[in-house]
Protein backbone atom coordinates (compact mmCIF):
# COMPACT_ATOMS: atom_id res chain seq x y z
CA UNK A 1 0.00 0.00 0.00
CA UNK A 2 1.34 3.42 -0.97
CA UNK A 3 2.35 5.59 1.99
CA UNK A 4 1.41 9.11 0.88
CA UNK A 5 2.73 10.53 4.16
CA UNK A 6 6.29 9.71 3.05
CA UNK A 7 8.11 12.38 1.01
CA UNK A 8 8.51 11.98 -2.75
CA UNK A 9 12.02 10.82 -3.68
CA UNK A 10 14.00 10.66 -6.90
CA UNK A 11 12.92 7.06 -7.50
CA UNK A 12 9.27 8.14 -7.42
CA UNK A 13 9.99 10.88 -9.97
CA UNK A 14 11.82 8.44 -12.27
CA UNK A 15 8.89 6.05 -12.11
CA UNK A 16 6.57 8.95 -12.96
CA UNK A 17 8.65 9.81 -16.02
CA UNK A 18 8.62 6.16 -17.08
CA UNK A 19 4.83 6.08 -16.69
CA UNK A 20 4.46 9.08 -19.01
CA UNK A 21 6.77 7.42 -21.54
CA UNK A 22 4.60 4.29 -21.46
CA UNK A 23 1.47 6.38 -21.99
CA UNK A 24 3.23 8.14 -24.88
CA UNK A 25 4.07 4.77 -26.45
CA UNK A 26 0.44 3.73 -26.05
CA UNK A 27 -0.88 6.87 -27.74
CA UNK A 28 1.67 6.57 -30.52
CA UNK A 29 1.11 2.89 -31.24
CA UNK A 30 -2.69 3.03 -31.36
CA UNK A 31 -2.43 5.78 -33.99
CA UNK A 32 0.65 4.45 -35.79
CA UNK A 33 -0.43 0.82 -36.13
CA UNK A 34 -4.21 0.41 -36.60
CA UNK A 35 -4.93 3.95 -37.80
CA UNK A 36 -1.70 4.44 -39.71
CA UNK A 37 -1.72 1.03 -41.41
CA UNK A 38 -5.40 1.41 -42.33
CA UNK A 39 -4.75 4.85 -43.80
CA UNK A 40 -1.36 4.54 -45.48
CA UNK A 41 -1.10 0.88 -46.47
CA UNK A 42 -4.67 -0.40 -46.74
CA UNK A 43 -5.96 2.94 -47.99
CA UNK A 44 -3.41 4.55 -50.30
CA UNK A 45 -1.52 1.43 -51.41
CA UNK A 46 -4.26 -1.23 -51.51
CA UNK A 47 -7.20 1.06 -52.23
CA UNK A 48 -9.31 0.15 -49.19
CA UNK A 49 -11.91 2.80 -48.32
CA UNK A 50 -13.50 2.85 -44.88
CA UNK A 51 -17.26 2.46 -44.60
CA UNK A 52 -19.23 4.62 -42.19
CA UNK A 53 -18.65 2.29 -39.24
CA UNK A 54 -14.96 1.91 -40.14
CA UNK A 55 -14.55 5.67 -39.97
CA UNK A 56 -16.29 5.73 -36.60
CA UNK A 57 -13.90 3.11 -35.22
CA UNK A 58 -10.87 4.84 -36.70
CA UNK A 59 -11.98 8.14 -35.14
CA UNK A 60 -12.25 6.60 -31.68
CA UNK A 61 -8.73 5.20 -32.01
CA UNK A 62 -7.45 8.62 -33.03
CA UNK A 63 -9.20 10.28 -30.09
CA UNK A 64 -7.71 7.76 -27.67
CA UNK A 65 -4.24 8.44 -29.07
CA UNK A 66 -4.71 12.21 -28.75
CA UNK A 67 -6.01 11.91 -25.17
CA UNK A 68 -2.97 9.80 -24.25
CA UNK A 69 -0.64 12.45 -25.67
CA UNK A 70 -2.55 15.19 -23.83
CA UNK A 71 -1.86 13.25 -20.66
CA UNK A 72 1.82 13.17 -21.60
CA UNK A 73 1.84 16.94 -22.19
CA UNK A 74 -0.45 18.20 -19.41
CA UNK A 75 0.04 15.52 -16.80
CA UNK A 76 -2.14 12.81 -15.35
CA UNK A 77 -5.68 13.99 -14.73
CA UNK A 78 -8.74 11.88 -13.90
CA UNK A 79 -10.75 13.54 -16.70
CA UNK A 80 -8.20 12.33 -19.26
CA UNK A 81 -8.42 8.76 -18.01
CA UNK A 82 -12.22 9.00 -17.86
CA UNK A 83 -12.47 10.35 -21.41
CA UNK A 84 -10.10 7.65 -22.64
CA UNK A 85 -12.41 4.98 -21.24
CA UNK A 86 -15.46 6.73 -22.72
CA UNK A 87 -13.82 6.74 -26.16
CA UNK A 88 -12.91 3.06 -25.73
CA UNK A 89 -16.54 2.31 -24.84
CA UNK A 90 -17.76 4.12 -27.98
CA UNK A 91 -15.18 2.24 -30.04
CA UNK A 92 -16.23 -1.10 -28.60
CA UNK A 93 -19.85 -0.33 -29.44
CA UNK A 94 -18.99 0.66 -33.01
CA UNK A 95 -16.78 -2.37 -33.59
CA UNK A 96 -19.30 -4.72 -32.00
CA UNK A 97 -22.02 -3.16 -34.14
CA UNK A 98 -19.87 -3.69 -37.22
CA UNK A 99 -18.75 -7.16 -36.23
CA UNK A 100 -22.35 -8.19 -35.62
CA UNK A 101 -23.11 -7.68 -39.31
CA UNK A 102 -20.50 -10.18 -40.42
CA UNK A 103 -19.48 -12.44 -37.52
CA UNK A 104 -21.71 -15.38 -38.48
CA UNK A 105 -20.82 -15.48 -42.17
CA UNK A 106 -19.21 -18.54 -43.74
CA UNK A 107 -15.45 -19.03 -43.60
CA UNK A 108 -13.61 -16.60 -45.86
CA UNK A 109 -16.56 -14.21 -46.09
CA UNK A 110 -16.31 -10.76 -44.60
CA UNK A 111 -16.17 -7.05 -45.34
CA UNK A 112 -13.17 -5.26 -46.80
CA UNK A 113 -9.55 -6.37 -46.54
CA UNK A 114 -8.23 -8.80 -43.97
CA UNK A 115 -4.94 -8.86 -42.08
CA UNK A 116 -3.66 -12.29 -41.00
CA UNK A 117 -7.08 -13.69 -41.90
CA UNK A 118 -8.95 -11.25 -39.63
CA UNK A 119 -11.05 -8.48 -41.13
CA UNK A 120 -10.66 -4.90 -39.99
CA UNK A 121 -13.87 -4.83 -37.95
CA UNK A 122 -12.54 -7.67 -35.80
CA UNK A 123 -9.17 -5.97 -35.46
CA UNK A 124 -11.00 -2.89 -34.16
CA UNK A 125 -12.67 -5.02 -31.49
CA UNK A 126 -9.28 -6.41 -30.49
CA UNK A 127 -7.66 -2.96 -30.41
CA UNK A 128 -10.28 -1.42 -28.16
CA UNK A 129 -10.15 -4.31 -25.70
CA UNK A 130 -6.35 -3.94 -25.66
CA UNK A 131 -6.78 -0.23 -24.88
CA UNK A 132 -8.97 -1.02 -21.89
CA UNK A 133 -6.68 -3.77 -20.66
CA UNK A 134 -3.30 -2.08 -21.23
CA UNK A 135 -4.26 1.35 -19.92
CA UNK A 136 -5.87 -0.35 -16.96
CA UNK A 137 -2.65 -2.26 -16.39
CA UNK A 138 -0.62 0.93 -16.75
CA UNK A 139 -2.71 2.69 -14.09
CA UNK A 140 -2.49 -0.38 -11.85
CA UNK A 141 1.33 -0.30 -12.07
CA UNK A 142 1.56 3.51 -11.97
CA UNK A 143 3.63 5.24 -9.30
CA UNK A 144 2.03 7.25 -6.54
CA UNK A 145 -0.25 9.87 -8.05
CA UNK A 146 1.30 12.81 -6.21
CA UNK A 147 4.59 11.89 -7.90
CA UNK A 148 2.91 12.26 -11.30
CA UNK A 149 1.98 15.82 -10.32
CA UNK A 150 5.33 16.57 -8.69
CA UNK A 151 7.16 15.43 -11.84
CA UNK A 152 5.68 18.48 -13.63
CA UNK A 153 7.64 20.74 -11.19
CA UNK A 154 4.79 23.17 -10.75
CA UNK A 155 4.50 24.00 -14.46
CA UNK A 156 1.18 23.96 -16.40
CA UNK A 157 2.60 21.41 -18.86
CA UNK A 158 5.44 18.93 -19.06
CA UNK A 159 8.53 19.58 -21.19
CA UNK A 160 8.63 17.22 -24.17
CA UNK A 161 11.54 14.85 -24.60
CA UNK A 162 12.93 14.08 -28.06
CA UNK A 163 10.92 10.85 -28.11
CA UNK A 164 7.77 12.77 -27.16
CA UNK A 165 8.28 15.25 -29.98
CA UNK A 166 8.77 12.45 -32.52
CA UNK A 167 5.62 10.70 -31.29
CA UNK A 168 3.61 13.93 -31.47
CA UNK A 169 4.85 14.58 -35.02
CA UNK A 170 4.00 11.06 -36.23
CA UNK A 171 0.53 11.23 -34.70
CA UNK A 172 -0.08 14.68 -36.22
CA UNK A 173 0.98 13.45 -39.68
CA UNK A 174 -1.22 10.34 -39.55
CA UNK A 175 -4.24 12.30 -38.32
CA UNK A 176 -3.71 14.90 -41.05
CA UNK A 177 -3.46 12.12 -43.64
CA UNK A 178 -6.68 10.55 -42.35
CA UNK A 179 -8.39 13.93 -42.47
CA UNK A 180 -7.36 14.29 -46.11
CA UNK A 181 -8.55 10.76 -46.95
CA UNK A 182 -11.89 11.38 -45.26
CA UNK A 183 -12.49 14.71 -47.02
CA UNK A 184 -11.28 13.39 -50.37
CA UNK A 185 -13.25 10.13 -50.36
CA UNK A 186 -16.43 11.16 -48.53
CA UNK A 187 -16.60 14.93 -49.02
CA UNK A 188 -17.55 17.84 -46.81
CA UNK A 189 -20.65 17.69 -44.59
CA UNK A 190 -23.49 16.89 -45.07
CA UNK A 191 -21.82 14.24 -47.24
CA UNK A 192 -21.00 11.15 -45.26
CA UNK A 193 -19.21 7.84 -45.71
CA UNK A 194 -20.95 5.06 -47.60
CA UNK A 195 -22.04 1.71 -46.21
CA UNK A 196 -20.41 0.00 -49.19
CA UNK A 197 -17.62 2.32 -50.37
CA UNK A 198 -15.74 1.90 -53.65
CA UNK A 199 -11.98 1.50 -53.48
CA UNK A 200 -9.89 4.60 -52.84
CA UNK A 201 -8.56 6.52 -55.82
CA UNK A 202 -6.79 9.83 -56.34
CA UNK A 203 -8.67 10.17 -59.63
CA UNK A 204 -11.66 12.46 -58.97
CA UNK A 205 -13.90 10.67 -61.48
CA UNK A 206 -13.95 7.57 -59.26
CA UNK A 207 -14.72 9.47 -56.05
CA UNK A 208 -18.29 9.29 -54.69
CA UNK A 209 -19.68 11.96 -52.38
CA UNK A 210 -23.06 11.11 -50.90
CA UNK A 211 -25.35 12.13 -48.05
CA UNK A 212 -27.62 9.09 -48.50
CA UNK A 213 -26.65 7.65 -45.12
CA UNK A 214 -28.62 10.40 -43.39
CA UNK A 215 -31.85 9.37 -45.07
CA UNK A 216 -34.15 7.53 -42.69
CA UNK A 217 -31.58 7.56 -39.88
CA UNK A 218 -34.01 8.91 -37.29
CA UNK A 219 -37.01 6.87 -38.41
CA UNK A 220 -38.15 4.27 -35.89
CA UNK A 221 -35.10 4.42 -33.64
CA UNK A 222 -34.65 1.24 -31.62
CA UNK A 223 -31.71 -0.21 -29.77
CA UNK A 224 -32.78 -3.64 -31.06
CA UNK A 225 -32.74 -2.60 -34.72
CA UNK A 226 -33.96 -5.45 -36.92
CA UNK A 227 -34.55 -7.52 -33.81
CA UNK A 228 -37.25 -5.19 -32.52
CA UNK A 229 -39.83 -7.81 -33.47
CA UNK A 230 -42.88 -7.95 -31.22
CA UNK A 231 -44.05 -11.22 -29.71
CA UNK A 232 -46.47 -13.32 -31.77
CA UNK A 233 -50.20 -13.37 -31.12
CA UNK A 234 -50.97 -16.20 -28.69
CA UNK A 235 -54.22 -17.68 -27.46
CA UNK A 236 -53.30 -16.59 -23.93
CA UNK A 237 -51.96 -13.17 -24.96
CA UNK A 238 -53.42 -11.29 -27.90
CA UNK A 239 -50.81 -9.03 -29.50
CA UNK A 240 -52.48 -7.85 -32.69
CA UNK A 241 -52.16 -4.14 -31.84
CA UNK A 242 -48.39 -4.21 -31.32
CA UNK A 243 -47.99 -6.35 -34.42
CA UNK A 244 -50.13 -3.97 -36.43
CA UNK A 245 -52.37 -6.81 -37.64
CA UNK A 246 -56.14 -6.85 -37.91
CA UNK A 247 -57.23 -10.48 -38.00
CA UNK A 248 -59.96 -11.25 -40.51
CA UNK A 249 -61.91 -14.49 -40.60
CA UNK A 250 -63.60 -14.46 -44.00
CA UNK A 251 -61.88 -17.03 -46.24
CA UNK A 252 -63.18 -15.25 -49.33
CA UNK A 253 -60.83 -12.38 -48.45
CA UNK A 254 -57.74 -14.63 -48.33
CA UNK A 255 -54.76 -13.66 -50.53
CA UNK A 256 -55.26 -16.89 -52.55
CA UNK A 257 -58.39 -18.18 -54.26
CA UNK A 258 -59.95 -21.03 -52.27
CA UNK A 259 -60.93 -24.41 -53.74
CA UNK A 260 -63.89 -24.72 -51.41
CA UNK A 261 -65.02 -24.62 -47.80
CA UNK A 262 -64.35 -27.19 -45.11
CA UNK A 263 -67.52 -28.45 -43.51
CA UNK A 264 -67.92 -28.16 -39.73
CA UNK A 265 -68.77 -31.59 -38.30
CA UNK A 266 -68.33 -31.42 -34.54
CA UNK A 267 -67.23 -29.18 -31.68
CA UNK A 268 -65.91 -30.67 -28.44
CA UNK A 269 -64.83 -28.74 -25.36
CA UNK A 270 -61.46 -29.40 -23.73
CA UNK A 271 -62.32 -29.97 -20.08
CA UNK A 272 -60.17 -29.39 -17.01
CA UNK A 273 -57.80 -26.83 -18.54
CA UNK A 274 -58.35 -23.19 -17.60
CA UNK A 275 -55.41 -21.75 -19.55
CA UNK A 276 -56.17 -20.74 -23.16
CA UNK A 277 -54.87 -23.56 -25.35
CA UNK A 278 -52.34 -22.39 -27.90
CA UNK A 279 -51.79 -25.52 -30.00
CA UNK A 280 -53.22 -28.96 -30.70
CA UNK A 281 -51.51 -32.10 -31.98
CA UNK A 282 -52.11 -35.82 -32.19
CA UNK A 283 -49.08 -38.04 -31.66
CA UNK A 284 -49.31 -41.81 -31.89
CA UNK A 285 -53.07 -41.60 -31.46
CA UNK A 286 -52.97 -39.34 -28.37
CA UNK A 287 -53.95 -35.69 -28.14
CA UNK A 288 -51.46 -33.11 -26.93
CA UNK A 289 -52.20 -29.47 -26.12
CA UNK A 290 -50.09 -26.63 -24.74
CA UNK A 291 -50.45 -23.15 -23.29
CA UNK A 292 -47.33 -20.97 -22.95
CA UNK A 293 -45.01 -23.30 -20.96
CA UNK A 294 -47.61 -25.86 -19.82
CA UNK A 295 -48.44 -28.96 -21.84
CA UNK A 296 -50.87 -31.84 -21.38
CA UNK A 297 -51.71 -35.26 -22.77
CA UNK A 298 -55.48 -35.74 -23.15
CA UNK A 299 -57.62 -38.84 -23.24
CA UNK A 300 -60.18 -39.57 -25.98
CA UNK A 301 -62.71 -37.41 -24.12
CA UNK A 302 -60.30 -34.43 -24.23
CA UNK A 303 -59.66 -34.55 -20.49
CA UNK A 304 -56.11 -34.08 -19.13
CA UNK A 305 -54.25 -37.27 -18.29
CA UNK A 306 -50.79 -35.86 -17.58
CA UNK A 307 -49.64 -32.28 -17.08
CA UNK A 308 -46.16 -30.78 -17.01
CA UNK A 309 -44.54 -27.36 -17.29
CA UNK A 310 -41.15 -26.71 -18.80
CA UNK A 311 -38.58 -24.20 -17.56
CA UNK A 312 -38.23 -21.80 -20.51
CA UNK A 313 -34.94 -20.24 -19.41
CA UNK A 314 -32.72 -23.26 -18.80
CA UNK A 315 -29.82 -23.52 -21.30
CA UNK A 316 -31.31 -22.84 -24.76
CA UNK A 317 -34.36 -20.73 -23.90
CA UNK A 318 -37.60 -22.10 -25.36
CA UNK A 319 -40.20 -19.35 -25.57
CA UNK A 320 -43.93 -20.08 -25.72
CA UNK A 321 -44.79 -23.58 -26.96
CA UNK A 322 -46.35 -23.19 -30.42
CA UNK A 323 -46.40 -26.81 -31.60
CA UNK A 324 -45.80 -30.40 -30.51
CA UNK A 325 -44.50 -32.97 -33.01
CA UNK A 326 -43.50 -36.65 -32.73
CA UNK A 327 -39.84 -37.57 -32.21
CA UNK A 328 -38.30 -41.03 -32.50
CA UNK A 329 -40.18 -44.01 -31.01
CA UNK A 330 -41.91 -42.59 -27.94
CA UNK A 331 -40.81 -38.97 -27.61
CA UNK A 332 -42.06 -35.60 -28.78
CA UNK A 333 -40.71 -32.13 -29.51
CA UNK A 334 -41.97 -28.97 -27.85
CA UNK A 335 -41.26 -26.19 -30.36
CA UNK A 336 -40.92 -22.62 -29.10
CA UNK A 337 -41.88 -19.51 -31.02
CA UNK A 338 -38.18 -18.57 -31.13
CA UNK A 339 -37.29 -21.78 -33.02
CA UNK A 340 -35.71 -23.35 -29.92
CA UNK A 341 -37.03 -26.69 -28.75
CA UNK A 342 -37.17 -29.25 -25.97
CA UNK A 343 -37.24 -33.01 -26.62
CA UNK A 344 -39.18 -35.03 -24.05
CA UNK A 345 -41.13 -38.22 -23.35
CA UNK A 346 -43.79 -39.19 -20.84
CA UNK A 347 -42.50 -41.53 -18.12
CA UNK A 348 -44.55 -42.28 -14.98
CA UNK A 349 -41.30 -43.25 -13.24
CA UNK A 350 -39.28 -40.20 -14.32
CA UNK A 351 -36.53 -38.99 -11.99
CA UNK A 352 -37.65 -35.62 -10.65
CA UNK A 353 -34.07 -34.70 -9.72
CA UNK A 354 -32.79 -35.28 -13.27
CA UNK A 355 -35.79 -33.42 -14.64
CA UNK A 356 -35.38 -30.46 -12.32
CA UNK A 357 -33.46 -28.38 -14.90
CA UNK A 358 -36.06 -28.78 -17.67
CA UNK A 359 -39.38 -29.06 -15.86
CA UNK A 360 -40.94 -26.79 -13.26
CA UNK A 361 -44.00 -29.04 -12.87
CA UNK A 362 -44.39 -32.74 -13.58
CA UNK A 363 -40.71 -33.67 -13.43
CA UNK A 364 -41.71 -37.08 -12.04
CA UNK A 365 -43.92 -37.79 -15.09
CA UNK A 366 -41.87 -36.47 -18.00
CA UNK A 367 -38.18 -36.55 -18.88
CA UNK A 368 -35.98 -34.85 -21.43
CA UNK A 369 -34.43 -36.82 -24.29
CA UNK A 370 -30.85 -36.56 -25.54
CA UNK A 371 -28.14 -34.48 -23.83
CA UNK A 372 -29.74 -31.47 -22.18
CA UNK A 373 -32.87 -32.09 -24.21
CA UNK A 374 -32.64 -28.71 -25.91
CA UNK A 375 -31.63 -27.42 -29.32
CA UNK A 376 -31.85 -24.32 -31.48
CA UNK A 377 -32.64 -24.08 -35.18
CA UNK A 378 -30.72 -21.29 -36.88
CA UNK A 379 -32.25 -19.90 -40.06
CA UNK A 380 -31.38 -17.33 -42.72
CA UNK A 381 -34.52 -16.03 -44.41
CA UNK A 382 -36.50 -16.48 -41.19
CA UNK A 383 -33.83 -15.13 -38.84
CA UNK A 384 -35.85 -12.07 -37.82
CA UNK A 385 -39.23 -13.80 -37.66
CA UNK A 386 -41.06 -15.88 -35.09
CA UNK A 387 -42.92 -19.09 -35.85
CA UNK A 388 -46.25 -20.40 -34.59
CA UNK A 389 -46.23 -23.91 -36.06
CA UNK A 390 -44.07 -26.84 -37.04
CA UNK A 391 -44.48 -30.21 -38.73
CA UNK A 392 -42.29 -33.24 -39.32
CA UNK A 393 -41.88 -36.05 -41.81
CA UNK A 394 -39.78 -38.04 -39.34
CA UNK A 395 -36.46 -36.87 -40.77
CA UNK A 396 -36.96 -33.14 -41.09
CA UNK A 397 -38.89 -30.53 -39.14
CA UNK A 398 -40.63 -27.73 -41.03
CA UNK A 399 -41.29 -24.25 -39.61
CA UNK A 400 -43.48 -21.45 -40.99
CA UNK A 401 -42.98 -17.77 -40.15
CA UNK A 402 -45.72 -15.43 -39.00
CA UNK A 403 -46.00 -11.72 -39.93
CA UNK A 404 -45.00 -9.10 -37.39
CA UNK A 405 -44.53 -5.36 -36.92
CA UNK A 406 -41.43 -5.42 -39.17
CA UNK A 407 -42.46 -7.84 -41.89
CA UNK A 408 -45.89 -8.45 -43.35
CA UNK A 409 -44.93 -9.53 -46.87
CA UNK A 410 -42.70 -12.60 -46.63
CA UNK A 411 -43.85 -16.11 -45.74
CA UNK A 412 -40.89 -18.45 -45.25
CA UNK A 413 -40.84 -22.21 -44.77
CA UNK A 414 -37.65 -23.50 -43.14
CA UNK A 415 -36.52 -27.13 -43.15
CA UNK A 416 -34.05 -28.55 -40.61
CA UNK A 417 -32.71 -32.08 -40.17
CA UNK A 418 -33.82 -33.51 -36.84
CA UNK A 419 -30.60 -35.52 -36.46
CA UNK A 420 -28.68 -32.33 -35.69
CA UNK A 421 -31.31 -29.55 -35.93
CA UNK A 422 -29.28 -27.84 -38.65
CA UNK A 423 -30.96 -25.86 -41.41
CA UNK A 424 -31.25 -27.82 -44.67
CA UNK A 425 -33.39 -25.56 -46.86
CA UNK A 426 -35.67 -22.54 -46.93
CA UNK A 427 -38.14 -21.26 -49.46
CA UNK A 428 -40.91 -18.75 -49.99
CA UNK A 429 -43.76 -20.72 -51.57
CA UNK A 430 -45.06 -19.62 -54.94
CA UNK A 431 -48.81 -19.11 -55.16
CA UNK A 432 -51.52 -17.88 -57.48
CA UNK A 433 -52.14 -14.66 -55.58
CA UNK A 434 -54.80 -12.05 -55.90
CA UNK A 435 -53.68 -8.63 -57.14
CA UNK A 436 -51.37 -6.80 -54.74
CA UNK A 437 -51.60 -9.58 -52.14
CA UNK A 438 -48.87 -11.70 -50.51
CA UNK A 439 -48.62 -14.95 -48.60
CA UNK A 440 -47.14 -12.86 -45.81
CA UNK A 441 -50.71 -12.06 -44.82
CA UNK A 442 -51.16 -15.61 -43.58
CA UNK A 443 -50.80 -16.16 -39.85
CA UNK A 444 -50.08 -19.88 -39.76
CA UNK A 445 -50.85 -21.30 -36.32
CA UNK A 446 -50.96 -25.02 -37.12
CA UNK A 447 -49.22 -27.30 -39.57
CA UNK A 448 -48.91 -31.03 -40.38
CA UNK A 449 -46.98 -33.04 -42.97
CA UNK A 450 -48.39 -35.77 -45.20
CA UNK A 451 -47.16 -37.32 -48.46
CA UNK A 452 -44.76 -34.56 -49.44
CA UNK A 453 -47.15 -31.76 -48.58
CA UNK A 454 -47.56 -29.32 -45.73
CA UNK A 455 -51.07 -28.51 -44.57
CA UNK A 456 -50.96 -25.11 -42.90
CA UNK A 457 -53.92 -23.41 -41.24
CA UNK A 458 -53.99 -19.63 -40.87
CA UNK A 459 -55.81 -17.73 -38.15
CA UNK A 460 -55.88 -14.74 -40.45
CA UNK A 461 -58.48 -15.18 -43.21
CA UNK A 462 -59.44 -18.65 -41.84
CA UNK A 463 -57.77 -20.56 -44.64
CA UNK A 464 -56.01 -23.93 -44.93
CA UNK A 465 -53.27 -23.90 -47.58
CA UNK A 466 -51.63 -27.01 -49.00
CA UNK A 467 -47.94 -26.52 -49.84
CA UNK A 468 -46.19 -28.96 -52.17
CA UNK A 469 -42.66 -29.15 -50.78
CA UNK A 470 -41.06 -30.40 -54.02
CA UNK A 471 -42.72 -27.66 -56.06
CA UNK A 472 -42.29 -25.08 -53.29
CA UNK A 473 -45.75 -23.84 -54.10
CA UNK A 474 -49.27 -23.54 -52.70
CA UNK A 475 -51.34 -26.02 -54.69
CA UNK A 476 -54.67 -25.83 -52.83
CA UNK A 477 -56.49 -23.55 -50.41
CA UNK A 478 -59.59 -24.31 -48.36
CA UNK A 479 -61.73 -21.99 -46.28
CA UNK A 480 -62.79 -22.51 -42.67
CA UNK A 481 -66.02 -21.18 -41.13
CA UNK A 482 -65.83 -17.49 -40.23
CA UNK A 483 -67.26 -18.03 -36.74
CA UNK A 484 -63.93 -19.65 -35.74
CA UNK A 485 -62.02 -16.61 -34.50
CA UNK A 486 -58.88 -18.05 -32.88
CA UNK A 487 -57.75 -21.08 -34.87
CA UNK A 488 -54.72 -22.87 -33.39
CA UNK A 489 -52.98 -26.17 -34.04
CA UNK A 490 -53.86 -28.78 -36.65
CA UNK A 491 -54.60 -32.51 -36.76
CA UNK A 492 -55.19 -34.38 -40.04
CA UNK A 493 -56.97 -37.72 -40.39
CA UNK A 494 -57.52 -38.40 -44.08
CA UNK A 495 -59.95 -35.73 -45.28
CA UNK A 496 -60.82 -34.75 -41.73
CA UNK A 497 -59.08 -31.92 -39.90
CA UNK A 498 -59.15 -30.77 -36.30
CA UNK A 499 -58.19 -27.38 -34.92
CA UNK A 500 -58.56 -25.79 -31.51
CA UNK A 501 -60.61 -22.60 -31.15
CA UNK A 502 -61.07 -21.05 -27.69
CA UNK A 503 -60.36 -24.40 -25.95
CA UNK A 504 -62.73 -26.27 -28.24
CA UNK A 505 -61.59 -28.96 -30.65
CA UNK A 506 -63.35 -28.32 -33.95
CA UNK A 507 -63.67 -31.14 -36.48
CA UNK A 508 -63.90 -30.20 -40.17
CA UNK A 509 -64.05 -32.26 -43.35
CA UNK A 510 -63.33 -31.66 -47.00
CA UNK A 511 -66.36 -31.87 -49.29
Amino acid sequence: MTDYSAPINSNDLNRAKTFYDIVCWGGLLIVLLPVGIANLILGYLLGDSPCTLCWAQRQQMAYIGVIALMMVRYGFKPKYLGMLLVMAAFGLYMSFRHLGNHAMRDVGQGFGLDVFGIHTQMWAEIVFWCVVMLFGLAVFLAPRFDALIAEMKGKPFRPLSRFNKIAFSIVAFILASNTFQALWSTGLPPNWGQGDPVRFSFNPKYVIWSDASWHGMWDGISFLGKRDVKDPDFAYKANDKKLGITFKHDAADAPVAINGMLKLEEIRVIEGIKQPVNTLAQIRGEYFVASKYDFWKLDSNLKPVVHAQMDPWYSANVLDIVSITPFKEDAFVLMGSNKSLLRARWNPNADDVKGWANFMVGGDKVEHVGGLGRARIGTERAKFSYVHSSATDGKYVYLATVPDNKNKSKFVVSKAMMADWTLSAEFEPAADLKAKRTLGELYVTGMVYEDGKLYAVSKNHNVLVVIDIAKEAVVEAWGLPSDLTDIRGLVKKGNTFEVVDHNRVVTLTMP
